[in-house]
C-alpha cells in the first residue's frame, strides 16, 4: 500500500487578543513538549460548524435559555481531539448550559501559552506541559483526563531486521517529531529503562515525515502514531513498545502514563469552578460515547481538515484496537500515573536542576463528579 501524504494539522479558528504576551511567553515555554509535531503556517480560519449528529443516537437536548460560551484551546491530534468534538457535535456541552467554540491550535506549546497569557481559560494538552509549566514556578493543573496513554508506538523500519528489541537500538538512529517533544522523552526514559543510555542513540527530529524515513531506512526507529504507526506495520516494519495499549506500559513503564486532559489556571477555577465541572461532565459522557460505539461511528467526529492525506479506515480501526485502555470513562487522574510522567520529564532533563514539582501540584479531582 502507497500511503498518502502526512496529517496536516490546521488551525480552523484563529486564537485572537493576547499576541504580545504570546510572543513573550513563547520564548520561556518554546521548550515544552507538544502532542503533534509543528505544522506548516495555518490556513485561514474559518467559523466552527454548528454540531451535527452522528452516530446514530439523537444528541443531547440544550437547557432553554442563554448558553455560556465558552473558548477551548488545544493541540490538532485526531486521537486528541475526539472527546472534545464528541461533546461539542453529541451536544453534551449544550446540555449543560455550554457553548464550547473548539480552538485548534498547531500543538500543545500554543495551546498552554494561551492560557498563561489569559488568551483562553480552558485548554487541552498533554500533562508533560503542566508539569514543565509548574516547574518553571507558573500556574497550570489539570482537572480530568481525557486519555491516560500517550498515542505513540515506538518501531523499527523493515530494513532494520537486526533490531529486535529496545536494548538492540543501541548504536542506531531514532526517529521523533521534535527533540524535546513527548515522544524524544518517553524514547530517553525507555531506553534507559531497558538497560541502554540514550546518548547510545542518535535521535533525528523528523517532523510529520517520519513514516517515510522509517521504511526507507534512514532511521532505523522511530516514534510514530496512527496512521503511521498501521503503515508501517503493513510494510514490513514491528513494533517494539506500542505506548496506547495498557500491557505494554504495565510492561516497559510499570503503569499507565497520564496523557491528555483537560487544563485550566487556579486563579479560572477560583471563579469559574461550576464551569469547569460542566466541562468535565460533557467529556465524561463523550469518553463513554466513545467506548461503547464503533470506531467508523467514532471517527466521524474528528474534522475532516485535521485528518487530511490520513486513512479514515486506519483511525477507525486503530479505535476499535485501542479505545478501551486510551480513553477513560470517569475522567478521573491517578496518582502514580501522573508522577511516571515527573519521572520521565525529571530523567531526561527537561525538569531542570534546582526545578522540583510534586504530583499534586499538577492536578486534582476535585471538580469531578461525586469526588
Amino acid at each position: 500500500m502507497t500511503p498518502g501524504p502526512p496529517l496536516r494539522l490546521v488551525a480552523r479558528r484563529a486564537l485572537l487578543g493576547g499576541a504580545a504576551k504570546l510572543a513573550a511567553l513563547g520564548a520561556g515555554l518554546a521548550a515544552l513538549a507538544a502532542c503533534a509535531p509543528k505544522a506548516a503556517a495555518p490556513a485561514p480560519a474559518a467559523p466552527a460548524p454548528a454540531a451535527q449528529p452522528f452516530g446514530g443516537e439523537a444528541p443531547a437536548a440544550p437547557p432553554s435559555g442563554s448558553l455560556e460560551h465558552v473558548e477551548l484551546a488545544f493541540c490538532s491530534q485526531v486521537l486528541c481531539v475526539l472527546p472534545y468534538e464528541v461533546a461539542r457535535q453529541r451536544g453534551y456541552w449544550a446540555a449543560e448550559g455550554l457553548d464550547v467554540n473548539l480552538v485548534y491550535m498547531r500543538g500543545g506549546t500554543q495551546a498552554i501559552n494561551a492560557l498563561l497569557a489569559n488568551s483562553v481559560d480552558w485548554v487541552g494538552t498533554p500533562i508533560d506541559l503542566v508539569v514543565q509549566t509548574v516547574a518553571k514556578g507558573k500556574q497550570a493543573v489539570m482537572i480530568a483526563s481525557t486519555s491516560r496513554l500517550p498515542f505513540f508506538a515506538l518501531v523499527v523500519g523493515p530494513r532494520a531486521g537486526d533490531v529486535r528489541a529496545v536494548k538492540d537500538l543501541a548504536g542506531k538512529k531514532i526517529g521523533v517529531g521534535n527533540l524535546g517533544t513527548t515522544d524524544h522523552l518517553m524514547a530517553q526514559y525507555l531506553l534507559a529503562k531497558e538497560g541502554v543510555s540514550p546518548d547510545a542513540v542518535e535521535f533525528v527530529s523528523l517532523g510529520p515525515n517520519l513514516y517515510d524515513q522509517v521504511v526507507r531506512g534512514q532511521v532505523e526507529a522511530g516514534m510514530v502514531q496512527e496512521p503511521s504507526l498501521t503503515l508501517v506495520e503493513r510494510a514490513g516494519g514491528r513494533v517494539l513498545v506500542n505506548f496506547m495499549k495498557l500491557d505494554d506500559t504495565q510492561r516497559f513503564l510499570g503503569g499507565p502514563y497520564q496523557f491528555m486532559g483537560l487544563n485550566t489556571r487556579p486563579d479560572v477555577l477560583a471563579s469559574k469552578a461550576e464551569t469547569g465541572r460542566k466541562l468535565i461532565r460533557g467529556l465524561i459522557r463523550a469518553n463513554q460515547w466513545i467506548l461503547e460505539n464503533p470506531g467508523a461511528a467514532i471517527v466521524q467526529a474528528a474534522p475532516a481538515d485535521i485528518v487530511v492525506g490520513g486513512d479514515v479506515d486506519v483511525f477507525a480501526a486503530a479505535l476499535d484496537r485501542y479505545k478501551q485502555d486510551l480513553y477513560p470513562a470517569d475522567a478521573r487522574l491517578v496518582l502514580d500515573s501522573v508522577q511516571r510522567v515527573i519521572d520521565v520529564q525529571q530523567q531526561s532533563g527537561a525538569i531542570e536542576p534546582g526545578q522540583s514539582v510534586r504530583a499534586d501540584q499538577v492536578f486534582t479531582n476535585q471538580y469531578l463528579p461525586e469526588a
